[in-house]
């Protein structure tokens, strides 16, 4: 099977997500909308935003993500979604508790870096993160069908409601007030 019949199959799938947490309609929108530079930009800008508040910070990937999305909503009009799943290196599993924004077929992808950063990263997911990319980056950000050929593979397991956001967000606030 094709790297495109795989991306494919793989956006259908995370549509079926989508649609089964939030609804079809919500689904269609996810599959046609195709974020523009302006959009990616802005994508950008609005990590560093995050990263400024929450760097070094004791927040999961999926807190991390949650807190980027709901960010990213106030100034995008797309949409966006949260999703848990599991982040391979070259086919191998490396985080099963990962968690990442998906902005229509782009994944944006706050955690990846700090992840692999970490003094306990994975060690391939480390190792393939700085050959690949260097060192001190922050958002992985890339069209899902191009994520194979970054050796990176994204696993979806379930798309978060409106309200799971909102409790992570929450959570993340937490530990920044506390900390």
């Amino acid at each position: 099977m094709g790297a495109a019949m795989t991306a494919n199959l793989a956006l259908a799938s995370l549509g079926r997500l989508i649609a089964a947490t939030h609804s079809w309609d919500a689904a269609r929108a996810f599959k046609a909308h195709a974020p523009g530079e302006d959009d990616r930009t802005l994508m950008a800008t609005r990590a560093q935003d995050v990263l400024r508040v929450m760097a070094g910070k004791a927040v999961t990937a999926p807190m991390l993500n949650a807190a980027y999305a709901v960010h990213l909503a106030r100034a995008l009009t797309a949409p966006i979604h949260v999703v848990e799943g599991t982040l391979a290196v070259a086919g191998e599993p490396v985080a099963d508790d990962h968690g990442w924004v998906m902005v229509g077929p782009w994944i944006a992808d706050m955690a990846l870096f700090s992840r692999a950063y970490a003094p306990d990263a994975p060690p391939r997911l480390a190792a393939h993160v700085l050959r690949a990319f260097g060192p001190n980056k922050g958002l992985f950000c890339e069209e899902w069908r191009r994520t194979p050929r970054l050796g990176l593979s994204y696993q979806p397991r379930r798309v978060l409601a409106e309200a799971e956001v909102t409790a992570l967000v929450g959570e993340a606030t937490a530990i920044l007030r506390a900390g």
